[in-house]
């Protein structure tokens, strides 16, 4: 029974310090992605240009059900109005308004072309009627290449209290606790060696090497007494 109880320990143990690394290795995947997006995202905004990836987290559902509310959209980097086309899903900066701002990403409805400028007409897929007005090319930050369904309700959720702490302090701690529980079987094991008295180590030895002498002669006799 007591095998059994310590086998089972040892692979709960073993199953609590592997899930404890899978999520320091993820979140350290992830903050070296994000890390990655910010000095792209800063040299851009420093050189005035458009950066190479946006990441972005839906929040409105004007887009659904092809994008929803949660979800997380990659855009990549257009260099002309010219590789943009009806269908597209782009994001972009809104003049208008009533949205005070922010960024929208919606479907190209229609692209014309007025004296060299190129208007867009966009429509969220969830949306009854166009939107307001137009906007060109250079309120456009990017063009959608992947969607990552629901990714945002992890990004709000290790940005609250409880997600920092079951995300980052409980599989730190649990890490410390196995390497805490090694040193303490360590220091145990040693404690023990030095509390044998010297002597009995030394005799202890001695025993050994006598018995491996004699186990060497019963041999060496059971050799000869074969031979005759």
């Amino acid at each position: 029974m007591k095998d059994i109880l310590a086998t089972i320990k040892k692979i709960f143990g073993m199953l609590i310090k592997i899930l404890s690394y899978l999520c320091l290795i993820v979140l350290f995947m992830i903050a070296v992605f994000f890390v990655f997006f910010i000095i792209v995202s800063q040299v851009a905004k420093v050189n005035n240009t458009r950066p190479l990836i946006s990441i972005f987290t839906i929040v409105s559902p004007s887009m659904e059900p092809n994008i929803k509310v949660y979800d997380v959209i990659i855009d990549s980097k257009v260099n002309s109005p010219k590789e943009l086309k009806k269908g597209d899903i782009i994001t972009f900066y809104s003049d208008v308004y009533n949205t005070g701002g922010y960024t929208i990403t919606h479907r190209i409805y229609d692209i014309t072309e007025v004296d060299g400028e190129y208007r867009i007409v966009t429509k969220g897929d969830n949306n009854a009627t166009i939107d307001d007005g137009y906007i060109t090319f250079d309120n456009i930050v990017g063009k959608v290449e992947k969607v990552i369904p629901s990714l945002g309700k992890l990004q709000f959720f290790m940005s609250s209290r409880l997600g920092w702490l079951i995300v980052i302090l409980i599989p730190a701690l649990g890490i410390i606790l196995i390497d805490t529980a090694k040193l303490i079987k360590i220091f145990k094991i040693k404690q023990e060696i030095e509390d044998i008295p010297e002597y009995k180590r030394i005799e202890d030895i001695r025993e050994i090497e006598e018995n491996k002498k004699l186990r060497a002669l019963v041999e060496k006799a059971n050799k000869l007494n074969r031979k005759k």
